[in-house]
């Protein structure tokens, strides 16, 4: 069974002020007092479709909604109820019909004529569920315009003077807003009075949708579950890939510790016995060593990891890092905070190239940069906290999509992405360009609708992922460089731009 919504709504002319009605899913309008065209964005009108699906469960039959809407692209007063298609004039129910050639309706009590036409391409886009439109405007045509409604009780043509010469004129529907005068040749701007006995100025009507199916908020709903079951099938892999590289990368230095401690107990004992040391007492000594040995190995472990968190800044690569933050904060005016102190390499919060940007290599994530809105949500690690209106993807690019357990953009850079491999690498490309060139370093990548977000491998692949965070003194500003670079060919291919990847 269709659903049906009434709609009634208003904005203002740009230039001049004027109301205007938008009496259909008409995005180019044209205003009656200036003549000024206007385009409406596609969102602005499918937004209230929208709001109108959402709501439509707890409306009663003939009970609606209205307001007043500002926004960037204008005012709207808005109007929409829980209605059949009615005549807009006297207030009659329309005869509806089923069959599918009919393109038009009249009112069994007015004789008022309804246009019944399919909705635009764009508008079942974004309203998935709206169907058919029912107007008293003509179905849209040349780039979904709504022209100036002739007056059709105005048949006969309007006599003015020509300016010029005096010549009678004859203006009619089909003469141009500046026509020649056929005596004099001069060309005459057609009164406003004269114009708007043609073209009266355009009334609000109602006009009204019909829905089928599930709404907008549902049909996301369903890909949403899609999406986590997807994903959690997905991550599953995806720990058993990488889960043995972890575990070889937090034992690793104790096993190196307890190798060399048993090679040197080797080596001891072979100097003993070629020396000439009895076997048995060789071997006796060797076994009152092993529990000093083990429970060593068990205490300076442990403690070794705490002197590292306590010291990282001290010495080695983490004193070097925190030098070239401060290096870095001196060149460009900026505050190192928290460096006061030995153990820590302190911070950086600072805006750089119009960017926020924050430093901290003792993070999670070393390097962060402010985005705009980004149009993506991409992680080199779980968990995964997606925004609504986004959708996963899969982009064919097995080095890819391995690398991004979770990876989200909006609908129509997914479809995009999904159409071919070339597709996705013109819309991934500020990605690909970032891997290129860190990949090999590359601990954690995350990037979402607000920053983008990043450390490499040096110090934060530590034993247990804890302490010693640091990242190379000469990685610190180029990486910062290219993250910012990042950030902004982000924001350009959010905004339909060409990403510029020569910084």
């Amino acid at each position: 069974m269709p659903r049906y919504g009434c709609f009634e709504i208003r904005t203002s002319c740009r230039s001049c002020g004027h109301s205007i009605p938008i009496n259909g899913p008409f995005r180019r309008l044209s205003c009656t007092a200036c003549f000024e065209d206007m385009v409406l964005s596609p969102e602005r009108i499918a937004d209230f479709l929208n709001d109108f699906e959402e709501e439509y469960e707890g409306l009663a039959d003939r009970q609606g909604q209205g307001g007043t809407l500002m926004s960037g692209s204008g005012t709207f007063k808005y109007s929409y109820w829980r209605l059949k298609p009615r005549c807009s004039s006297c207030k009659a129910v329309l005869p509806l019909t089923e069959e599918p050639g009919s393109s038009s309706v009249k009112c069994t009590e007015c004789g008022s004529v309804y246009y019944i036409f399919p909705v635009p391409e764009w508008l079942g886009k974004l309203v998935p569920s709206a169907r058919l439109c029912f107007t008293q405007q003509p179905p849209p045509e040349n780039n979904d315009s709504a022209g100036l409604k002739v007056n059709e009780n105005s048949q006969k043509p309007v006599v003015m003077a020509c300016p010029q010469c005096a010549a009678a004129l004859s203006v009619s529907s089909g003469s141009e807003r500046i026509m020649n005068c056929s005596y004099c040749n001069s060309e005459i701007y057609v009164p406003d009075a004269v114009w708007k006995r043609l073209y009266p100025v355009r009334k609000s009507e109602e006009w009204f949708v019909s829905f089928e199916g599930k709404n907008n908020n549902q049909l996301q709903a369903s890909r949403r579950l899609r999406d986590q079951k997807e994903e959690e099938k997905e991550l599953k892999t995806w720990r058993l890939r990488n889960a043995p590289k972890k575990a070889a990368g937090k034992f690793r230095p104790i096993l190196i510790i307890l190798g060399v401690i048993l090679s040197l107990a080797v080596v001891v004992s072979l100097v003993l016995v070629l020396s000439g040391y009895n076997q048995k007492r060789v071997l006796g000594i060797l076994e009152s060593l092993l529990p000093i040995v083990l429970t060593a190995g068990a205490v300076l472990i442990p403690v070794g990891f705490v002197l590292q968190t306590l010291f990282s800044a001290k010495m080695g690569k983490g004193k070097n890092c925190k030098q070239a933050m401060t290096l870095l904060s001196e060149k460009h005016g900026w505050k190192h905070e928290g460096a006061e102190y030995s153990s820590s390499l302190g911070y950086i919060r600072a805006k750089y190239r119009g960017r926020d940007i924050e430093i901290d290599p003792g993070d999670d994530y070393a390097i962060e940069v402010d985005i705009n809105d980004s149009p993506f949500y991409l992680n080199t690690e779980p968990p995964g906290y997606p925004h609504e209106g986004v959708r996963r993807f899969t982009s064919g690019d097995c080095r890819f999509d391995d690398l991004f357990p979770i990876r989200y953009t909006t609908p129509e850079l997914a479809e995009k992405i999904e159409q071919s491999v070339d597709h996705a690498k013109v819309v991934l490309a500020p990605i690909y360009w970032f891997l290129d060139r860190w990949e090999k370093k590359l601990g954690r990548l995350r990037i979402d609708w607000s920053d983008a977000a990043v450390h490499l491998i040096p110090g934060h692949m530590e034993i247990m992922d804890a302490g010693g965070k640091y990242l190379l003194a000469e990685d610190l500003e180029p990486l910062l460089e290219d993250m910012t670079t990042l950030a902004a060919a982000i924001d350009a291919v959010a905004s339909g731009r060409e990403p510029d990847l020569t910084e």
